[in-house]
């Protein structure tokens, strides 16, 4: 078997990646662009990036899989480099794409951070890409990863975290508490939520098969007190069922398969408080982050839906 001289450019991409706590007046403009921005909503921004007490998950986790990717799947019969690029901080799409350009890269792949699909999150970065090229008049091979929240890969991955969460928990509340998956809410619009729901019911049902879960729940963060969004909410989720007799809970956030500070402290610290208030027990279960379990998955999931496309098949 020849070498394949061709180098494939995978762009693994996320919301944002500040660098340094000075970043984060600047990453909090970009977010809100077209909003005035007053000094006490930068200073909440911040604050909350100190009491989370380290550097920002999200730029960190997204580098080290980037970087084990290339390791995973670049041979000496397929040149592959693996990317960086982010919505709101540097590098933006349009400097990784330029990069790619200088490296002679020929196939561009696009690959979010995650598994579910949105149009407002991995919809929103495949057509920018795709604009981009346009607009340059480059002619380039594109794929875009898609459809693999319910992946064996990434749901053994997962699965994996939530028993591990689900058996910290003292085992005489094992049998009256709940897993709560989650995902960030969107304005109700049944065109746009189908996909995104039916996604996130069918990662949710894997992942609790995968972990020998029965009790188990949909729930959304971000969709406290908003009219008009999807819910419920998973703070009210946690005050309904204690309610109804739960005594522990178990939060995973299936959007990203890194944590950022929003989805970080929503089903993190904020739940935690709820059910310290209501004397139940609480374990939010790790993110997959950029483990050596995680790395391997997405490898594997690259690697198929590349050959995939390679053989016509449709994903």
């Amino acid at each position: 078997m020849g070498v394949d001289s061709t180098m494939i450019g995978i762009i693994f991409y996320a919301y944002g990646a500040p660098k340094s706590i000075d970043d984060l007046p600047e990453f909090f403009a970009h977010l809100i662009h077209g909003k005035e921005v007053t000094t006490k909503m930068i200073e909440d921004f911040v604050k909350r990036y100190r009491a989370f007490g380290s550097n920002d998950p999200l730029g960190a986790h997204t580098a080290r899989i980037a970087q084990g990717l290339e390791k995973l799947l670049n041979s000496p019969l397929k040149a592959i480099k693996v990317y960086n690029a982010y919505k709101h901080t540097s590098p933006f799409l349009e400097e990784t794409l330029q990069r790619m350009l200088d490296d002679q890269v020929e196939t561009i792949v696009t690959f979010s951070v995650n598994p579910i699909f949105s149009p407002t999150g991995a919809g929103v970065y495949q057509k920018e890409v795709e604009d981009i090229l346009a607009k340059s008049g480059v002619n380039k091979e594109l794929i875009h990863i898609k459809n693999w929240n319910t992946h064996p890969a990434i749901t053994s991955v997962y699965g994996d975290r939530v028993r591990r969460a689900f058996r910290w928990l003292p085992a005489h509340v094992q049998e009256s508490a709940f897993v709560l998956f989650t995902v960030h809410s969107q304005p109700l619009n049944p065109e746009g939520n189908d996909k995104y729901i039916e996604q996130f019911q069918a990662m949710a049902q894997a992942v609790a098969s995968e972990a020998g879960i029965s009790n188990w729940m949909l729930s959304y963060r971000s969709a406290s007190s908003k009219v008009g969004w999807l819910g419920p909410d998973v703070k009210d989720i946690i005050r309904s069922l204690v309610e109804q007799g739960a005594r522990g809970f178990v939060t995973c956030e299936l959007l990203s398969v890194v944590a950022d500070m929003e989805s970080y402290f929503e089903i993190g610290r904020d739940a935690q408080l709820i059910s310290e208030e209501l004397k139940v027990e609480f374990v939010r279960a790790e993110f997959p982050g950029d483990s050596f379990d995680t790395v391997i998955a997405l490898g594997e999931i690259v690697r198929e839906q590349l050959t995939m496309k390679i053989k016509g098949i449709k994903n």
